[in-house]
């Protein structure tokens, strides 16, 4: 088909499509905890009191109540079979108050802090302390670590692990001040443990590790929760794990992370994670899960977070990424990478990869690197402008076994993109002539077909297809979009 100048026509269209978040038809009026009571038979457990006693004495299978209130410093390992109910105003809390402070020079100084995680991820340049799991707030607003006492400041903090010492830049007179304690608030080897209807924050999880932490464990089911402050992963799962109605914000690295077979993701809202400032190229963001088979990630809204949004990387099989809302994330929005089968399908994007390389291809609203047999359809792209929508990368990347993954049979038709610039998608290689991949593009069964592509503007049109960057009619000749359409509003 030609091209078709429908300015007037699409106009309207577009103002409703770019003014506000769309929402998916799946996503719930609720995410996160609801004001219902805990199951008649459940143990009660009031704020101040061991949850983990609890856990011991009533054995396996057992249900817990914990009760409306703040339970402070708790550090649960579940057994098998058990479920642990809020009431909508329960908090799982990691943090110890600070009340007394002395003053040197310009900072205010708390003793006797003795606690110390451990080490571990990638920072960026700007946040050279995010590796720390240590964490300070006042008035719930999280501080910044600095790795001097002299670079303390108002906002941030220095933690003295050699003499057990906080230095603060701000007066705490007045205020509510708190140091992560606890390393996560549920973990064990335990199977088919329920997490129902708790807010559970600032507690001093590592980078790749969680205040829910089941990365070994079987059939967690995590719902109705609210994951916060966290200094590394929400949430970090395994085989079976299901996360479903629950709202994970503001951690330090990550909203989920972990690996697993029969993963369910869905109806959850994911925002505004990695605080602490790792580098997302290593990991950080919305959602990272790696090697895994058959996991659904339905009905999400992913927003907002310091890295891609959904991730499915190294070795993913049999993924569906479906009816989710994934906009204004700092890398891609949906992102499979060195995997292979997946369906990607029914999911609106738009706005990502706000912290992407532009001269390049990264950050496209649905990237595909270096993978094979994905069907991408029916999406509904809105793209920034100099951004690209859908890409195919192939770089000759080397399996652990020595041989390269294929970016190839991936079926990318009938979607619908508006871009607030000028058009860009198409897949790429960056690969050398004697690489066993140079040809993998255009020659591994890839397909551009039946897509519509709504652009402001022709000037600097972007549609790359193997070695070369070819504009529309090129991309045509080509043997791709057949049936596509290229439209000018």
């Amino acid at each position: 088909m030609t091209q078709l100048n429908i300015r007037s026509r699409l106009a309207p269209m577009l103002c409703a499509l770019l003014s506000g978040p769309a929402v998916a038809a799946s996503t719930p009026a609720t995410q996160g905890v609801v004001n219902v009571p805990c199951p008649a038979d459940a143990i009660a457990v009031m704020p101040g009191n061991s949850i983990q006693a609890a856990v011991d004495q009533a054995g396996p299978n057992a249900a817990f109540c914990l009760k409306n209130g703040v339970h402070r410093i708790q550090v649960v390992r579940p057994l098998d079979g058990q479920s642990f109910y809020g009431e909508g105003g329960t908090i799982l809390n990691g943090t110890r108050l600070l009340t007394e402070f002395s003053r040197e020079g310009s900072s205010w100084v708390a003793n006797g802090q003795t606690q110390h995680g451990q080490k571990h991820g990638d920072c960026l340049k700007t946040a050279p302390a995010c590796d720390l799991p240590e964490a300070v707030f006042i008035d719930d607003k999280p501080l910044t670590q600095v790795l001097s006492k002299d670079a303390v400041k108002p906002g941030s903090f220095y933690f003295d692990y050699g003499g057990d010492r906080i230095y603060l830049g701000d007066d705490p007179t007045g205020h509510k001040v708190e140091a992560t304690v606890g390393a996560f608030a549920f973990e064990s080897l335990a199977s088919n443990v329920l997490i129902k209807n708790l807010i559970i924050e600032k507690y001093a999880s590592p980078a790749q590790k969680g205040a829910i932490y089941s990365l070994l464990a079987t059939g967690w089911r995590v719902e109705n929760s609210e994951l916060r402050l966290n200094s590394g992963a929400g949430i970090v799962i395994g085989n079976g794990a299901k996360v479903l109605n629950s709202n994970l914000h503001d951690n330090g690295q990550i909203g989920i992370s972990g690996e697993g077979n029969g993963v369910l993701i869905e109806n959850n809202a994911i925002s505004a994670n990695n605080i602490y400032g790792f580098d997302y190229k290593w990991e950080a963001g919305g959602v990272k899960l790696a090697t895994s088979d058959g996991v659904v990630m339905r009905g999400n809204d992913v927003s907002d977070n310091v890295g891609p949004g959904l991730w499915c990387d190294i070795g993913c099989r049999n993924v569906l990424y479906e009816n989710n809302v994934v906009e204004r994330n700092h890398d891609a929005g949906i992102f499979h990478e060195i995997s292979f089968n997946a369906v990607i399908r029914n999911n609106t994007a738009g706005n990502n990869g706000l912290d992407a390389d532009t001269d390049w291809f990264w950050g496209a609203d649905i990237l595909i690197s270096a993978s094979q047999d994905v069907d991408v359809t029916g999406n509904r792209l809105v793209i920034r402008s100099g951004g690209c929508g859908i890409m195919l990368i192939d770089q000759g990347r080397v399996t652990d076994s020595g041989g390269t993954y294929k970016t190839r049979n991936n079926k990318i038709y009938r979607n619908d993109l508006t871009f607030e610039g000028a058009p860009c998608s198409g897949g790429i290689s960056d690969t050398a002539p004697d690489s066993e991949n140079y040809s993998i593009i255009t020659d591994g069964n890839n397909l551009f077909d039946a897509n519509v592509y709504r652009a402001r503007t022709s000037k600097e049109e972007r549609f790359p297809w193997g070695h070369h960057v070819l504009n529309w009619n090129g991309l045509r000749a080509a043997g791709l979009e057949p049936n596509g359409q290229l439209m000018f509003y």
